[in-house]
């Protein structure tokens, strides 16, 4: 969840899997600020036809993409992690799945060493799970909030703006720093959200440049 936090590195990573109506944006924001990001992409994002031009800019720009699961799987209760939702077996062929449509893309799945779980929810066992087929679970670093950024006014206490997103991000980074972290935004959200976070990312990648951040992929973040 976290790479050394003695060095002035962060990665940005997003997650798709049925939602992509901020990609393209976001795409032109890191290609515009010349810095690569880290994609997590479940093969339900990689095998919908209108997701897949994205797919390739992803690899064309020399980003990172890997895995998100398959399916988008829910693997644990909300109320308790430890309370299983699928069977080993279901998991791995899930997993497995996933990395064939990474391929089907160009991906070599031989080279990825990380993947997202789906819903950045997991446990003990299906971590172990994922090593055993080769990949390393990783999550957003917790302490700040642009994962939040997939909620709605209907939710009620739950929503947050990205105004209240953003002031968090920057008061935190004030307090203790963000060497280290993993930076999450979404490429697409409810449509009942009409403020998207992705639409800052510009002002967000300047204002960690200005602070002296060096934005990285996830593999230069966590080797």
């Amino acid at each position: 969840m976290r790479g050394d936090s003695t060095e002035r590195k962060v990665a940005l990573v997003f997650t798709g899997h049925d939602l992509s109506e901020g990609t393209a944006e976001i795409l032109a924001s890191l290609k515009n600020n010349q810095i690569k990001g880290s994609f997590f992409l479940t093969g339900d994002y990689l095998r919908t036809p209108g997701f897949k031009p994205y797919v390739r800019q992803m690899l064309n720009d020399g980003h990172r993409v890997s895995g998100h699961s398959d399916k988008h799987l829910l693997v644990s209760d909300w109320g308790s992690r430890d309370v299983l939702l699928v069977k080993r077996d279901s998991f791995v062929a899930d997993l497995k799945a996933n990395l064939t449509a990474l391929e089907s893309v160009g991906v070599d799945s031989g080279n990825l060493s990380y993947y997202i779980p789906s819903y950045e929810w997991y446990n003990s066992e299906t971590v172990d799970w994922a090593k055993a087929v080769g990949l390393n679970s990783v999550n957003y670093t917790p302490g700040i909030r642009t994962a939040a950024d997939y909620t709605y006014p209907e939710m009620g206490r739950r929503y947050l703006s990205s105004t209240e997103i953003i002031d968090n991000l920057w008061s935190y980074e004030a307090r203790f720093g963000l060497n280290g972290f993993l930076i999450l935004i979404h490429m697409g959200t409810d449509d009942r959200r009409k403020d998207k976070l992705y639409h800052h990312l510009d002002d967000i990648i300047s204002i960690l440049k200005g602070k002296g951040y060096k934005l990285v992929d996830v593999p230069d973040l966590l080797k």
